[in-house]
């Protein structure tokens, strides 16, 4: 992604850019130190199905070869918890779609006030008229700007934050803590990290492929063509 009119965005009204972090990620312990490290730990417990042994190097190959059979079981041994901050309401919705092998916290508008929001514009990379573009994000902007004031004019009348939320745009930025395993995640590499996926959840799984690449390069390095492909 080029995201070549980021600067544009840089001023507007409470303008955010996502981040993703690791938390934390399984690690062996104990003698387990000695024989297996998080990368190989798929192909370290797939073989109990057979009683074989191996090396933490033949582990690792054995990783690549359940991808070949299809059979990725053993991926769910390694977990990951994710720190995601400054993604969309509407990228939430499509990523909760996502069911088997995850969990999310999410910032609760219900508890916490939306007159704190923060906002996610979008890139519209897609468009070389710099022109355009401006005219969209004032569109983009006066719609944030008039959701904060919404709401407080509904807090100052009476309304409780949960119904006083509900005048905030898909766009309003939330943060949560994401868990999941390898398995569920090649599931996402594969269908997020495709040209089809709308942009921002694109971005984001963008991300979160290159904090996972750095930690567990083994496990997910067959998704780089699609990681490096342009939108």
């Amino acid at each position: 992604m080029k995201d070549k009119w980021k600067p544009l965005r840089e001023n507007l009204f409470r303008s955010v850019e996502p981040k993703v972090e690791l938390v934390a990620i399984t690690q062996p312990v104990g003698r387990y130190k000695e024989l297996c490290t998080s990368d190989s730990l798929p192909g370290y417990v797939a073989r109990q199905s057979h009683e074989s042994k191996g090396t933490i190097e033949d582990d690792l190959r054995l990783d690549n070869d359940l991808v070949g059979w299809d059979h990725t079981t053993p991926y769910q041994a390694t977990e990951f918890v994710f720190d995601v901050t400054n993604t969309s309401k509407s990228l939430q919705a499509q990523w909760t779609r996502h069911k088997i092998g995850v969990g999310w916290i999410y910032r609760s508008t219900r508890y916490v006030s939306a007159s704190g929001n923060s906002f996610v514009y979008c890139t519209y990379d897609y468009l070389d008229d710099e022109e355009k573009v401006k005219a969209l994000l004032v569109i983009d902007e006066q719609i944030a700007k008039g959701a904060i004031e919404a709401f407080d004019k509904k807090r100052e009348i009476g309304a409780s934050k949960e119904d006083s939320r509900k005048v905030m745009p898909v766009a309003f930025a939330t943060n949560c803590y994401y868990f999941t395993n390898a398995r569920a995640l090649r599931h996402l590499f594969k269908l997020r990290l495709d040209k089809h996926a709308e942009w921002e959840i694109r971005r984001m799984t963008k991300m979160i492929w290159d904090v996972c690449t750095e930690w567990t390069p083994s496990l997910f390095e067959d998704f780089r063509e699609l990681r490096e492909s342009e939108f």
